[in-house]
């Protein structure tokens, strides 16, 4: 769900609808004209002539032999009626085909061509509409990991459970995939099945779930106050064109609900993006007026985009991020960062410094196509490199617990609660369990959780530390044991 201008030109058809390859002619002059990196046509043709070639060598076959100096649109047209009939492929295969081979020598993923219903998809995804299994995801460390179950959803009915390893769809490996191409490997039409290849770490194995897909609507945003504070929290899962005007009804009740809020924790963990508007009017909600980004197009053309007629706060705002954050998310997480009205906590995020914009084309089809290169106001570089935090921090829950110890929090509270980690009342999704118990029956904790509360480096290198001994030497560090769960609550002095 990448970031993409609101501007819809005008589709342009270059042919008749009816004439075979029109499909094909029409991404390659939008690609040729518009698209970021200045393909060369030989680079086109040659890539949209070996995805044929190879497709009716596999399901054919059929060997297709073409010259390596085919390089107009006229030899590769004039190919692919030739190959239509000597390979028995249908016209809108060949199409297909020939697109991705195209689009493939790009080496650009945010470039996709849609179909008419893939492209509802698309957009249905952007506003949280979605139809699928009901499960989010978190990518870490290169891996995607199921963090979080949607109640009433198929996957929350289903054997999966958070922490499981998604490695493939319908035998289709996810092993390099980019978040955007997992997303379209899981989306579908309501009722169609699909079959995720799982690896459950906890327990070593494999597992093959086979779910049907449904209609979900999930709520652009969530938040609440922390317990015991005048610090708010919002989470944004996409920056669809309702999610402005939510994250803007939330942080005013927020603001109306605990005056004056002392601070703000922002979560655009796991947000791949949306929509430009949206992160601009977002933006507006923390700064009256000011520069939201530089974009620069395939000819070194630079343009800013402004915030204007927004607000300033007094308060300031914490974000946490991950390697899922990105494109809109980045693009935000970065302008608040170089006002000075933010700072990011976290892991680097992802690196999609690129903006799209949705060409229709015939029969309904469209072409997501990267016109610009966007940069912070300070002119940090995005694409491919993501933004680092300014605090460091791998663990979920520690996360929230290093925002709250930056904005003055002093007293918080831990616990365990359907397999969340609850920290100051607000739930967060939990791969690994915030407490375990060792043979003795001794309570262990996260040791980044640990560390994150108590400030100390030195809890030790494992995953998980006996909370005993710290009990002994942090006096305000205390353990009760609350409906037979543990609940620890600290004291910064």
């Amino acid at each position: 769900m990448a970031l993409y201008l609101a501007v819809s030109p005008a589709a342009v058809p270059v042919q008749a609808a009816d004439e075979p390859f029109v499909a094909t002619v029409e991404v390659f002059q939008q690609v040729m004209d518009n698209h970021l990196s200045k393909p060369s046509e030989k680079q086109l043709v040659q890539g949209a002539l070996e995805k044929v070639s190879k497709l009716a060598r596999e399901a054919k076959n059929v060997s297709l032999v073409y010259s390596p100096e085919d390089d107009t649109l006229d030899e590769l047209t004039r190919r692919l009626s030739e190959w239509s009939a000597k390979a028995k492929l249908n016209d809108a295969i060949l199409n297909r085909a020939a697109i991705e081979g195209m689009l493939s020598t790009l080496e650009d993923p945010h470039t996709m061509f849609f179909t008419k219903d893939e492209l509802k998809q698309f957009q249905d995804g952007v506003e949280n509409h979605l139809v699928g299994f009901g499960f989010r995801l978190r990518f870490q460390n290169g891996l995607m990991l199921i963090r979080e179950m949607i109640p009433n959803s198929p996957a929350a009915a289903s054997e999966l459970k958070k922490g499981d390893q998604l490695q493939g769809v319908n035998g289709i490996s996810l092993r390099d995939k980019t978040a955007e191409e997992a997303y379209a490997l899981l989306r579908g039409e309501e009722g169609t099945e699909a079959v995720l290849h799982v690896y459950r770490p906890a327990e070593k194995r494999e597992l093959q779930v086979k779910l049907k897909r449904a209609a979900i609507t999930v709520p652009e945003v969530e938040g609440q106050l922390f317990s015991g504070s005048k610090v708010g929290y919002i989470s944004l899962e996409t920056f669809g064109s309702e999610a402005a005007f939510q994250f803007r009804d939330k942080l005013f009740q927020l603001e109306r609900q605990s005056p004056p809020l002392k601070g703000l924790v922002v979560d655009l963990r796991d947000n791949s993006g949306g929509y430009l508007s949206t992160a601009r009017d977002i933006a507006s909600l923390f700064m009256e007026e000011g520069l939201l980004m530089h974009t620069t197009n395939r000819n070194g053309v630079e343009v800013q985009t402004w915030v204007r007629n927004g607000r300033d706060i007094d308060y300031p705002v914490r974000i946490l991020v991950n390697e899922g954050t990105a494109s809109a998310s980045e693009l935000l997480a970065g302008a608040l960062r170089d006002h000075g009205i933010a700072q990011l906590i976290g892991t680097k995020t992802y690196g999609k410094g690129s903006a799209q914009q949705i060409v229709p084309l015939s029969d309904g089809d469209a072409l997501k196509l990267t016109l610009h290169e966007y940069f912070t106001p300070k002119r940090t570089k995005v694409d491919h490199l993501g933004l680092a935090p300014d605090i460091q921090e791998e663990d979920y829950a520690a996360q929230a617990v290093r925002a709250l110890h930056s904005l003055g929090v002093d007293r918080f509270r831990l616990a365990a609660e359907n397999g969340d980690t609850v920290v100051n009342g607000i739930a967060f999704p939990a791969v690994e369990p915030l407490f375990k118990q060792d043979e003795a029956g001794n309570w262990l904790i996260r040791r980044a959780v640990l560390s994150s509360l108590i400030g100390e480096t030195k809890a030790g290198s494992e995953e998980y530390v006996a909370v005993h001994p710290y009990l002994q030497t942090h006096p305000t560090l205390q353990l009760a044991i609350e409906q037979e769960s543990p609940v620890l609550t600290y004291q910064v002095r």
